[in-house]
C-alpha cells in the first residue's frame, strides 16, 4: 500500500477535499475515535463521498474500530458557516493549524476570525494588586506593537487582560471552557459582548446545548488552545499548582515562547513563576510537569522553562523576543 505522508494541506492542494464541519461533527462524537485519530482519518480520506469503512480500518490498523466506524455516512444537517469553522478551512486560524500536539478540528466561534499577531496572557483567578498593575503595562505595551490579546474570560488575570485589551483598542480573544450559549462566568457575559462588539473573538470547542457545567478537563483542553493559539504566552502570576502551569507545558509542547513576570516578592502568588524561571540542570524538579525523558534532555538545553522574564516591563523588548 502506497502512503501518502505529505501534510493535510498539501494533499487539498492535490485531491479534493469533501469533508464539511458536519462530517467533523459526526466523527468526533463516534466511540474510540477522537481528534488524533479522527484528523488522521480525514488525512487518508481527503473525499468523504467515498468512504469505504474496511479501507479505513487497514489503513490504521486498527480492528479495534471495526464496531465505531459507520457502513456508511448518514446525512448530516448543515453547521452554519457563519458559527462554525473547521481546520481544513481557509479561515481557520493558522496558530491553530499549526499545532504540532492534540490541535483543534472543530471550533465554534462569534465574532472575528482574522487574527494576526497574538499573545496569551495568563494567570491565577486570585490576583493580586502587583500583578494588576503588571497586566495594566504588559497589555499596553503589546496594544502598542498591535498584538491581540489572548486569555480565557475567567476571573483574575483573564479578566484584567481583556479589559486592558479593550481599553487600549487591541482585539482580544477569549476561549472558553464551555459552549457560546453558556458563557463562564456568568458574570463576565457582558464582557464577553464588549470582546465581539469590538472587533474581537469567542471560540470554543464545544457545541451549543451543552451541559452547563464544565467538567474540570474542559478547562485543561482549552488551555491548550490558549497556547496554541498565540505567538507567545505570558505568565503574569501562578502558583505551582492549577491551570497557568498547564498552559506553560502546552506552550512548551508546542515551541510557544513563554515571557514570565519576575516578581521581587517572594510570596505564594509567584511560586509557578520562580520555578519556570529557575535554572535548568540535572537536579532541576520536572516532576511537577508532565515531560517525557526526550522533551527533558532538549529542556536542559536552556536555562529556564521560560523563554524571557522581566521585572519592570520597560525592560521588555516584545520585537526582540518574537
Amino acid at each position: 500500500m502506497n502512503v501518502d505522508n505529505r501534510s493535510l494541506f498539501e494533499q487539498i492542494e492535490s485531491q479534493e477535499m469533501t469533508w464539511e464541519s458536519k462530517h467533523i461533527r459526526f466523527f468526533l462524537n463516534l466511540p474510540k475515535l477522537g481528534r488524533a485519530r479522527v484528523r488522521k482519518i480525514i488525512e487518508m480520506n481527503p473525499d468523504i463521498y467515498k468512504w469505504d469503512k474496511d479501507s479505513v480500518i487497514n489503513q490504521l490498523g486498527l480492528e479495534s474500530l471495526k464496531d465505531s466506524l459507520p457502513e456508511q455516512i448518514p446525512d448530516l444537517t448543515d453547521l452554519d458557516s457563519n458559527e462554525v469553522v473547521n481546520f481544513t478551512e481557509k479561515h481557520f486560524p493558522d496558530n491553530l493549524k499549526r499545532m504540532e500536539r492534540d490541535g483543534p478540528l472543530l471550533l465554534w466561534y462569534r465574532g472575528n476570525l482574522n487574527i494576526e499577531k497574538s499573545l496569551a496572557v495568563v494567570g491565577s483567578r486570585n490576583m493580586i494588586e502587583e500583578t494588576s498593575y503588571i497586566i495594566e503595562s504588559f497589555v499596553r505595551k503589546a496594544s502598542d506593537g498591535d498584538y491581540s490579546i489572548i486569555s480565557g474570560l475567567a476571573l483574575g488575570v483573564d479578566t484584567k487582560a481583556h479589559v486592558c485589551a479593550l481599553e487600549n483598542n487591541a482585539k482580544t480573544i477569549a476561549i472558553l471552557p464551555s459552549s457560546l450559549d453558556n458563557i463562564l462566568p456568568s458574570s463576565n457575559r457582558g464582557l464577553a459582548g464588549e470582546i465581539v462588539e469590538h472587533g474581537g473573538l469567542l471560540l470554543s470547542e464545544y457545541e451549543p446545548g451543552t451541559i452547563d457545567t464544565p467538567p474540570n478537563r474542559n478547562y485543561l483542553m482549552r488551555n491548550r488552545l490558549q497556547a496554541g493559539m498565540s505567538d507567545a504566552v505570558f505568565i503574569a502570576q501562578s502558583g505551582i499548582q492549577g491551570g497557568t502551569m498547564t498552559t506553560a507545558y502546552h506552550a512548551i509542547n508546542n515551541d510557544k515562547k513563554i515571557i514570565t513576570y519576575s516578581s521581587k516578592n517572594n510570596i505564594e502568588e509567584y511560586a509557578g513563576n520562580r520555578y519556570l524561571t529557575t535554572p535548568l540542570n540535572e537536579s532541576f524538579d520536572f516532576s511537577k510537569m508532565n515531560f517525557t525523558k526526550s522533551q527533558i534532555s532538549t529542556l536542559l538545553n536552556k536555562d529556564s522553562l521560560a523563554d524571557y522574564t522581566f521585572e519592570d516591563v520597560s525592560e521588555l523588548s516584545l520585537n526582540s523576543i518574537l
